[in-house]
């Protein structure tokens, strides 16, 4: 549920500040935790983790019995992790919540 009331921000948004990346922003269904996205960028820059290896990991721990019942979002987690790589690219650039890049003189 989300707060409705007069001039609460949108459901993504609400997600946001929650620590959940929502896999779209019109009628959010789908959401990765803040960590899992870090979690996936870091097996995959330090192991060399695959997408595909990395979400058959997420399967098996969310139903290690089971996995091949648990609904196939590999598509969400790929195009999420995307975002979320370009997200935390432009803040390590300095690029603030506005979009405005930092001038040459403050990278020095």
């Amino acid at each position: 549920m989300y707060c409705s009331c007069d001039g609460s921000p949108d459901s993504h948004l609400q997600l946001l500040k929650a620590g959940l990346f929502p896999a779209t922003t019109k009628e959010p269904r789908t959401i990765f935790t803040f960590q899992v996205l870090d979690d996936f960028i870091w097996d995959n820059v330090e192991c060399g983790t695959s997408g595909m290896n990395y979400y058959s990991k997420l399967r098996r721990n969310t139903s290690n019995a089971f996995p091949h019942l648990v609904p196939d979002r590999y598509q969400e987690l790929l195009r999420v992790s995307r975002m979320w790589w370009l997200l935390k690219l432009m803040k390590w650039q300095g690029v603030d919540d506005v979009g405005v890049s930092p001038s040459s003189e403050d990278l020095m």
